[in-house]
């Protein structure tokens, strides 16, 4: 995603619309996602200023005259709307590990908020990357988010593997516990089992599987890259990820997490509700994670569709 002029111009005024820190973003798109909000009674504006203008790193996206659409702008906008999911899943699994509040376990809880506190780093230092055009730790990051949307719902499918991440104490412990159970697609193994089991294949010889697979070797790639490499090649060069691939792999990974997470365990939206509604010192975004659950599945129609080849141009709907 290259940015002329670059980052680091002007930033609006705290109190201003969020829609001033994404010039160029399609009315339609800004339309659809703040009655998504009203219909559901939240305020977008003063949570979106809670949850992405409190950011560290923030930055509002730079005016591009000369750029013939919106999708970029756009793509960064949804990003920020999984952004915010993630940041209210963090205040309710946080109040709901402190309370032990029923529908998970206190391992479950206690994964979620762990997994979900990470992510806000790592969708934060995304962002940044992207908006800088820092293509390569991008997609570092961005593998990164991939594997721990797959250990969040693992701990959500197995109670038992969720108590022993919680009983990891030391480096060495979790680091053995990754190798053991989470690298090397084992979580998605598991993932795909249960999600076969409510009617979703997701199987080895799948498009998306291969899709995926193809993706992550990509981002692979870029951790282990030559340390003589002289930066990522350009398109269009097979598998080649840059900015907007990032983000938009990010995104859509995010948008998995929401949704699958109600699929293989139908508890949690409840759950969530009731983790902030005990809440004994309230979060500020923690009552959002339940009907943002809904909020951001309906986002995903506005989001191109996982390709099985290499994406060229993104297909909106």
């Amino acid at each position: 995603m290259s940015q002329h002029p670059p980052i680091g111009g002007i930033v609006p005024l705290d109190g201003a619309a969020p829609e001033l820190s994404y010039p160029g973003l399609s009315p339609q798109l800004l339309a659809r996602i703040t009655q998504l909000w009203s219909a559901a009674g939240l305020d977008f504006d003063s949570h979106w200023r809670l949850a992405i203008r409190s950011l560290q790193g923030f930055r509002a996206l730079p005016r591009v005259e000369t750029s013939a659409s919106s999708t970029d702008v756009d793509l960064v906008f949804l990003f920020d709307q999984s952004v915010i999911w993630v940041r209210a899943l963090h205040g309710a699994a946080n109040a709901g590990r402190q309370q032990g509040t029923p529908g998970l376990s206190p391992a479950q809880w206690h994964g979620l908020a762990a997994i979900s506190a990470r992510l806000t780093e790592q969708l934060a230092a995304l962002r940044l990357l992207a908006l800088t055009d820092l293509p390569m730790p991008a997609m570092q990051i961005a593998r990164a988010i991939s594997e721990d949307v797959d250990m969040a719902l693992v701990i959500l499918i197995r109670r038992k593997l969720a108590a022993r991440f919680a009983a990891c104490r030391t480096a060495e412990e979790a680091s053995d516990f990754w190798r053991r159970h989470i690298a090397g697609g084992r979580a998605f193994r598991s993932i795909s089992e249960r999600l076969y089991a409510v009617g979703i294949d997701h199987s080895a010889d799948t498009d998306y599987a291969k899709w995926r697979k193809s993706v992550l070797t990509t981002l692979g790639a870029a951790v282990h890259s030559n340390a003589l490499s002289t930066g990522v090649p350009a398109r269009p060069q097979d598998h080649v990820l840059l900015n907007g691939d990032s983000l938009h792999f990010a995104t859509f990974r995010m948008h998995e997490l929401c949704a699958f997470a109600q699929l293989v365990e139908p508890a949690l939206t409840r759950a969530l509700k009731a983790a902030a509604r005990d809440e004994t010192q309230p979060s500020p975004l923690a009552a959002l994670a339940a009907p943002l659950c809904d909020i951001l599945v309906n986002q995903i129609q506005s989001l191109s569709a996982p390709p099985t080849a290499p994406r060229q141009t993104a297909k909106r709907h």
